[in-house]
C-alpha cells in the first residue's frame, strides 16, 4: 500500500515532521483501538526513532500486539487496578509522568468527532499534540484501511467505548451515523438524511451539553 493512494496520509506524515521536528521524543498511549494505531503509524514514518508507544495493561491482553510491535516501540506499563472515572484520570497520570522524566511530548487521539462533540474525558486535555484532531472517526477508519491497521482494531472501533470516557448511550449510535450528524452542524447539507428523529435529539443534547469544551482553556485579559 503505498501512501500516494490517499494523500491525506502523505499530509498527516508531512505535517508530524513539521510540527513535531522540535520534539525530543514522542509518546502516545495505546488502547489498541483504530485513533491511537493511526497515530502510532503515522508517527513511527516520521519520526521512527523518537516515537514510542505506551500501552497501560499487560502484554497478553493488548489487541494484535504483534502488528503494534512490527509498526514500533511498545511498552508495556502495569495496569490500573483502580475502578471508574479515576481510572481513567491515572492513566493519563502515569503516561504524563513518564513524558516528564523522559522529555517527551504527550500524543492525544482525539478525532474531530469526539472534538466538536466534547465526548472526551478532561484527564485527556493532558495531551495537547492532537494529529487527529480535524479528522472525522469515518475518516480516521479509512486511513486506517490504507494503513495496515489489522480488522480486529477496526472492528473494536465501531462504536465509542464507554471506559474511555464516551458516554454509554453513544455505544449504541453507529459512527457514520454520528458522523452524519456532525456533518450537518458543519453546515452539510441533507446530512441529516436517514437519522432517526430520537438519534438526532440525543446527539443534539450531547452536542449543548459539552459545547463548552470548545472555549477552554479560557485566558485571561491583557492589563
Amino acid at each position: 500500500m503505498t501512501l500516494k493512494q490517499d494523500t491525506r496520509l502523505s499530509a498527516l506524515i508531512d505535517w508530524m515532521r513539521e510540527s513535531a521536528a522540535p520534539a525530543s521524543g514522542l509518546l502516545i498511549p495505546l488502547s489498541g483501538g483504530s485513533d491511537s494505531a493511526l497515530i502510532f503509524w503515522l508517527l513511527n514514518q516520521a519520526f521512527p526513532d523518537k516515537t514510542v508507544g505506551v500501552h497501560i495493561g499487560t502484554s497478553e491482553h493488548f489487541r494484535c500486539r504483534q502488528w503494534f510491535e512490527e509498526t514500533g516501540t511498545v511498552r508495556y506499563v502495569a495496569p490500573i487496578t483502580e475502578a471508574g472515572a479515576d481510572a481513567e484520570v491515572l492513566r493519563w497520570a502515569r503516561v504524563q509522568s513518564i513524558c516528564v522524566s523522559e522529555q517527551r511530548w504527550l500524543v492525544g487521539s482525539r478525532n474531530r468527532t469526539e472534538d466538536l462533540l466534547g465526548t472526551y474525558s478532561f484527564a485527556s486535555c493532558v495531551a495537547t499534540y492532537l494529529p487527529l484532531v480535524n479528522m472525522l472517526k469515518s475518516d480516521v477508519m479509512a486511513l486506517c484501511l490504507l494503513a495496515g491497521v489489522p480488522e480486529e482494531v477496526l472492528t473494536s472501533s465501531r462504536q465509542a467505548d464507554p471506559s474511555c470516557g464516551r458516554p454509554e448511550e453513544m455505544a449504541e449510535i453507529a459512527l457514520e451515523q454520528v458522523d452524519q450528524y456532525l456533518r450537518h452542524m458543519l453546515g452539510y447539507p441533507d446530512a441529516l438524511c436517514g437519522l432517526s428523529e430520537g438519534t438526532i435529539i440525543y446527539l443534539n443534547s450531547v452536542y449543548e451539553r459539552n459545547h463548552f469544551k470548545r472555549l477552554l482553556p479560557k485566558r485571561g485579559p491583557v492589563l
